[in-house]
This record gives C-alpha cells, structure tokens and sequence, in this order.
C-alpha cells in the first residue's frame, strides 16, 4: 500500500489558516481518503493539517524488488481486462494528484511585521553556564521558610517551586534538562544544636508537606539545590555567502532571506533539535524574533518514482485500449515488467521553516540542544516564623492550638480551635457570641491564657509597658499594664493617649490629666490649651494687662512652661518660639513683653541675649541663625560667638552636615565652616527643616529634590 502524508504545523501570532490555503489542498487531492483538520491551542494558535492519499494500486510499494511476479499476478486473479482497466485509471488519477502535491512548494509565512519597527536584543550566549547560576542562585537566595508545628513533628513552608525556579532563567525549558530538585541538608536550631538529613524537598511543587521530626524552634536550614546547565552550544550561521551546513545529523540550506525574513530548509532530525534562531543584522547585532512557523512535506516517493509507475500504468491503458492483450495474464506480466522496482531517489526528510524578525537581517546563527551537566548550589536560609517572648503557635493532629515553649514542650495545652498572635502577651483566640475573637493575656507562671474582658483602643505601646483600652467598641478610655495585665486607670475616660514623655487622660469633666511614666499626675489643667514638647509643658495663661505685649504686639495670652517635676520655671510673662523646644542645646528661644528675644536654659534663666541682632531664629544642631541690623545673615553658636560671618540674604536651620542660604545671584548649600557644598541658581518651592534633624529636604524649581550633602534624592 503507497501513501503520501503532508504535515504542517502553523505558528503565526494569533491568526488562523486562511481559507484559500484550505481549498487548496482539497483541490490537489480530489481522490483523497481522509482530511482531518485538528485545532490545538497553546498560547497561540496552532493547526496541524493532515491530508493523507491512500494509493490502492494492489502491489505497489517503495520498492518491488523482493515481489515474484507470482506473487503479484495474484493481486489480479478473477479480474477482466476490463476491470483492470478500471484499476488503472483510477489508480493513475491519484497518481497524478501525488505528483501535482510532491512537486509543488507550500510557504506558510510567520506573521508580517511594521518595518518601522526594529528592535534588537542581547545576542544568545553559547557559554551560559554563568548566566543560568547566577539567575539561580539570587532567586534561591529569595526563598524564605516559616516553621509551623504540628505536634509532634514540624512542617517547613518552604517557598518553593521548580516551575517558578525556571522560570528565572530565560527559555530554560526549551533545553528540555530534567527539572531542578531541592535537598535538606542541615537543621540549626535555636538551642545551638544540628541535625544533619539528605531529604527531598517538594515546596509548593506536590501535596506532600516538608515534614521533620521535632518541635523545637528552628533558626535556620541549609539547603542544596541542583540543576542541569548546558556545556557549551553548537550553533552554525548561514547567509548569502554561506547557505548550506552539512551536519551529522543533516543538513541546513538557506532558502532566501527577505527582509526581515528568512526561509530555511532544515533535516527533520536537525530541526527536532534546535533551540534558537537568532537574526543577525548588517551591523553584526541580535535581532528579536517576532515569529515563526514550518511545514514538513516530504512523501514516501521520490517524482521520478511516481512518474514511472504513471507511465507505466498509462501504457497497459493504452495497450488495453488497442486490443493488445489477448488475457489478463498477458497484461499482468507486461505491466509487471515495465514497472519500476526501487525508488533510487526517495526524498529526504526536510522540514521548511521560516522566521521573521523586528527588523532587517543578512544571517540568522542556528543554535541546537546541549548536553547537560549537573550544577549544585549550597545555600541557608533564616526562619521567618514568629516567635513570641519564649513561645510560638502551634497545633496538635486534631488541629487544637496551643503554645509551644522554644523547647518544643506545650506551654499552654491546645484546646483552641483558634488562636492568633496580637501583641507583647495578648492573643486572639475563639470567636465569641457576639462575632468577635475572644483576647486573652498570656499568664506565663501558671501556664494559661485568660480571658481579657476590654478591648484595646490603641495598637502603640506607651513606654513600652502600657496599652489605652476601651469599654467595648467606642466606649470610655482607661490604661492597662500589658506585663501584669492590670488595669492601671479604669476605663472611664473620654480619651487617653501618650505626649512625647507623659501620657494625658481626659477627664469626662473636660479636665486634662498630664501623667510621667510612673502614671504620677504632674499637672492637672481645666479648659487650659497646652502643648507638649519633650520633658516640658508650655501652658497658655491669659494675658490681662492692657498694655500691648511689647510695643507692636496685641498678645490675648502667654505661656508658663513646667518641667517634668510640674515646676514653672520661667520668671516672667514669655512667648515661645512657636516652633522652638529644648533641644540638644537646650536652649529655647522666647520673648518677653519688653519685646526682648534672648534664649532661657531648662531652669527658665537667660542663657543669651539676642536683643541686638534684628532677627534671630532657633539654635539647631549647635547653631543658630541671626540677622545684623545692616540686614545680612550670619550664624552664631551657643556661646554667643559668630561663627559664619553676616554675608548672606537669607539663612536656614542645620542639619548635622548643612544649611541653606540665600545669595544675591542664588542659593548656596554650605557646612558648618561655611564651605559650599553646592550652588544653585534657581530658587526651592518648598523645604523640610527642623530642629537637630540629622538631614535636610529642598524642592527646586528645576523639579529636583535635593538632600543634605547636594545629592539628588530619587523617590
């Protein structure tokens, strides 16, 4: 039985098989058997069309040389002449349609592309031993693990996958290497002691949890990955000048290169193992592939073949037509002796394939499939799991909650069918009638979690020691001691927060409570606005007199400020500084009602007089700015002395490095030896400035946000 089988396979972005190349195979086969048009999917559209001839001539083959003629004037007992006529002709019909389809040649194009549109890319490395490692190893390096315990065993969240592994490295599953595996090689645990395994880790790759013995707290695992790198690629190139590669597995002839394009003809063994085809532009650069698609046409018979068994057949027809033969044995044996017995010129196996590319090419570099050889990569990676002051969550086979101690012994036996860290000793555990979770407070000494009857109204640790808690959702506001779980102040307050170094609760009578860290009251203020600001309380009192606070100032109150004893330290009528406090100089600036700037110490005495200079602002970091009565600003320390002489417009606080200043002709950044860091000739829209800040923040004009030190800061 002969036969003659096409295959093509299509890949070209997204678009389907045209009609017309449809008909086209229908037409050239009017006689066929079977036409099945099988759609498969992947990514993008793939069709493979399969159109098969069956060839009925009852002895034909590849080759006649081992048929007797015996045994092929069986193949025609019983039959007239007429009857083998029959045979003949439509056996010559198919025959025709075989050669029409083996002389001609299908182009199935890979996807136009803009010519505008040229990109070129890094060329493809046939050393990439390197490469791949490196890309493994930064993204084992990521991995990270939490220990979870289910007693009496502990299950390492490992988080890790082959496909996602893989993936890190471009087109590595075209090498088709087997997939990367993943051991565990020691356990460290917290109490310094190790457990040495040689055990396969699945990740998320399988249903399998990674499971060990044990529940003692883990601080870190070592782990050994390996994997398959490829020894160094063979490729051939091949271009106008160079269009044929004879290789051991076949033989690779360049059609034609258009453009962008290029058509190959290709060994099907060879083109089984390619694994990129890389064009190459006039100027000897990589350009990106934008497409592909192949046909494979190659049939069982050379033309030559099925010509002869043509005109043979063509003959017994024309001799039957003509009376020649006088029985059928006599047009057997004729037919027998003119038909070819081999096909000397069967055809080889080739595959046409053709690529397109983002841009003009001369040559295309062929790579095939490496040889692997195995790389290991021995790395630790450090426990992410929560461990809580000396106890972590864990569960029991029944799925109960308990807590562990960091020995792996039950602190807190699992009776919880919930359980959740919160914060320092409290935890989330059942849910209650009421939808809410249930907070307990840890009692380490008797090993139980009791019940915690209010809810928390902060999550900020106050002095690392209080919470502010609330009488259900919105309820009054009371303190609660997180070490001993008792309630400091009841909760039956407006409102309770922390101030820099005191706490303040206020009253349901409106009356501030100012409290220090031992909750002792320092001051106690009715309908009185204050501020705070570090150990010190500035209290605004009405000003009553009727003359004007200095000689241009309408002032309707001034500030007594207390220290952390709940002292009033300044000795007469004072304004602070709105933006001044007690720094690391401690020195505040204030005014008195004389109009008098100068700058009092933590005891409210005159530290400096600043009367004669016409502006001063606060010290900041050691330094502060003044202005001359000439108009020009310089910069004096906490002595008093100037130290940056009066030469600027305009001058800023300082950092620890630097300040601003105005200049006549723009701005300059400088230190504190007055040496200028940088210039600039545009102005800022805005700055960050503060007191004793280590660095600074300028917006310029020109877009650019600028740091201490000059430097653009990116965000």
């Amino acid at each position: 039985m002969g036969w003659c089988s096409i295959l093509i396979k299509i890949s070209r972005n997204g678009n389907d098989l045209k009609a017309w190349e449809l008909q086209l195979f229908s037409k050239i086969s009017n006689n066929q058997r079977l036409l099945n048009i099988i759609y498969t999917t992947k990514n993008i559209p793939m069709i493979k069309l399969i159109c098969a001839f069956t060839l009925t001539l009852f002895a034909y083959s590849a080759t006649f040389a081992q048929v007797t003629m015996d045994q092929f004037k069986k193949q025609f007992e019983g039959k007239s002449i007429a009857e083998v006529k029959t045979i003949l002709v439509e056996q010559n019909k198919q025959l025709e349609s075989m050669l029409k389809l083996s002389s001609m040649r299908i182009k199935i194009t890979a996807g136009s592309v803009d010519p505008k549109e040229s990109k070129t890319t890094e060329k493809f490395s046939t050393s990439p031993k390197e490469k791949i490692a490196k890309a493994f190893s930064e993204k084992l390096e990521k991995l990270y693990f939490r220990q979870h315990i289910v007693y009496p065993n502990t299950v390492l969240g490992i988080d890790f996958s082959t496909s996602s592994l893989m993936y890190t490295v471009q087109d590595y599953d075209d090498y088709e290497f087997p997939k990367p595996t993943l051991k565990l090689k020691q356990v460290y645990f917290k109490d310094g002691k190790t457990l040495k395994l040689n055990q396969n880790i699945v990740g998320r790759d399988g249903d399998m949890a990674d499971e060990i013995k044990g529940t003692k707290w883990i601080d870190s695992v070592q782990l050994e990955a390996s994997y398959y790198y490829p020894d160094q690629l063979s490729f051939v190139n091949v271009s106008a000048k160079n269009p044929t590669q004879i290789l051991d597995g076949g033989k690779i002839n360049l059609v034609e290169i258009k453009a962008n394009e290029v058509d190959l003809q290709i060994s099907t063994t060879l083109k089984d193992q390619i694994i990129k085809v890389e064009g190459i532009n006039s100027s000897g650069k990589a350009v990106e592939q934008s497409g592909s698609s192949s046909s494979s046409m190659s049939g069982n018979f050379s033309e030559t073949f099925l010509t002869s068994l043509y005109t043979a057949g063509q003959d017994v027809i024309t001799k039957i037509d003509a009376n020649k033969y006088k029985n059928v044995d006599e047009l057997v044996k004729d037919l027998y002796q003119n038909m070819p017995k081999e096909d000397q010129e069967k055809p080889e196996k080739l595959t046409n394939a053709s690529y397109s590319f983002r841009g003009n090419i001369t040559a295309v570099n062929i790579f095939f499939k490496p040889k692997g050889a195995v790389e290991t990569y021995t790395f630790t990676l450090k426990n992410q799991a929560e461990y809580i002051d000396g106890f972590t969550i864990a569960e029991n086979k029944k799925e109960l909650i308990g807590l562990l101690d960091e020995n792996g012994k039950w602190v807190v036996e699992p009776t919880f069918e919930r359980l959740d860290y919160y914060k320092t000793n409290y935890f989330m555990g059942d849910v209650g009638a009421d939808g809410y979770q249930a907070i307990l407070w840890l009692d380490k000494a008797n090993k139980k979690l009791v019940p915690f009857k209010y809810r928390f109204y902060h999550n900020e640790l106050y002095f690392d020691k209080y919470y502010s808690i609330e009488n259900g959702v919105n309820g009054p506001k009371g303190l609660v001691n997180a070490i001993t779980n008792k309630i400091e102040i009841e909760p039956t307050n407006d409102n309770i927060y922390s101030r820099d170094n005191y706490i303040v609760v206020n009253t349901t009578e409106k009356r501030s409570r100012i409290l220090d860290k031992d909750l002792k009251e320092i001051l106690s203020l009715n309908n009185q606005s204050y501020n705070i600001k570090g150990d010190f309380i500035f209290v605004d009192k009405p000003y009553k007199s009727k003359d004007k606070f200095a000689d241009y100032i309408t002032l309707s109150n001034t500030e007594e400020i207390y220290n952390k004893l709940g002292q009033k330290i300044n000795k007469e009528d004072l304004v602070a500084d709105s933006y001044d406090f007690f720094g690391v100089d401690n020195l505040l600036l204030v005014q008195n009602k004389a109009g008098k700037k100068f700058f009092i110490n933590t005891k409210g005495d005159m530290a400096l007089d600043a009367s004669k200079y016409a502006n001063v602002k606060y010290f900041s970091n050691g330094l502060a700015a003044v202005k001359n009565q000439a108009g020009k600003w310089g910069y004096m320390n906490t002595k008093g002395e100037t130290v940056i002489p009066f030469i600027y417009e305009d001058a800023q606080t300082f950092s620890k490095i630097s300040a601003m200043v105005q200049v006549q002709n723009g701005y300059l950044l400088i230190d504190r030896n007055n040496k200028t860091i940088k210039k600039f000739a545009q102005g800022f829209s805005s700055y960050r400035t503060s007191k004793d800040t280590d660095a600074l923040e300028y917006t310029n004009y020109d877009g650019r946000r600028y740091g201490s030190n000059g430097e653009v800061i990116v965000k």
